[in-house]
């Protein structure tokens, strides 16, 4: 299954986006192949300096046959962003692999009446349509909104505040415009071109309130 999950996420993401070599500055970059990338803005951090909170994965014993790399004994998986609510708990989480291609940097997890579905975050947030009830993680527009609006505020802790996550968001997206503006260049996998509109209205809030 996740196998087909993995093409399915496929079919609206920009996986093709060549890296840039990271030029020599304290700060990283959007091209920088040795740091982890987010789960949903797609882009790169410093886990030196940027902390999210740790997850156990002994909390997803329903999904054990889904985990996959997240199984392995000593990998310290990070929550992203969480949800429980009426019998549905539903988490993001990723492992900080340097190594994972741009859009599969973290999996999300449904665990509904004792079993468990995955699928790519951007992929179950988009709500995207699919026929497969086995790769449908049927998120309802009121589920996307508290999801979002928890991954904003765990995001702003791990970063040490709203001003420095959108920095950080803002100046890296710009940097991924701007690799992407040379002739031949791939689309670049970031969020004015993945999140949906309430999607982006979460975002739009989460400014307004800084």
């Amino acid at each position: 299954m996740f196998t087909r999950i993995r093409r399915a996420v496929l079919g609206f993401s920009c996986l093709a986006v060549a890296f840039l070599a990271a030029a020599p500055a304290a700060a990283f970059h959007y091209g920088a192949a040795s740091l982890p990338l987010d789960p949903i803005f797609n882009l790169p951090y410093d886990p030196a300096t940027t902390h999210f909170e740790p997850f156990s994965i002994s909390q997803l014993a329903p999904c054990q046959p889904l985990l996959g790399a997240l199984a392995r004994r000593g990998v310290r998986a990070k929550l992203f962003a969480a949800y429980a609510n009426r019998g549905t708990r539903i988490v993001i989480v990723g492992d900080e692999n340097p190594r994972a291609p741009r859009g599969y940097a973290g999996s999300m997890f449904i665990l509904r009446a004792g079993g468990c579905k995955l699928s790519g975050p951007l992929f179950a947030l988009r709500r995207t349509r699919v026929a497969d009830p086995d790769l449908d993680p049927g998120l309802t527009a009121p589920q996307v909104a508290a999801l979002m609006q928890d991954m904003l505020a765990r995001y702003a802790a791990a970063f040490g505040g709203r001003a420095n996550l959108l920095a950080w968001v803002d100046r890296l997206t710009a940097e991924a415009e701007a690799a992407s503006a040379a002739p031949g260049q791939p689309c670049p996998c970031i969020y004015k071109t993945s999140f949906t509109g309430p999607m982006m209205r979460a975002l739009t809030d989460f400014r307004r309130d800084a």
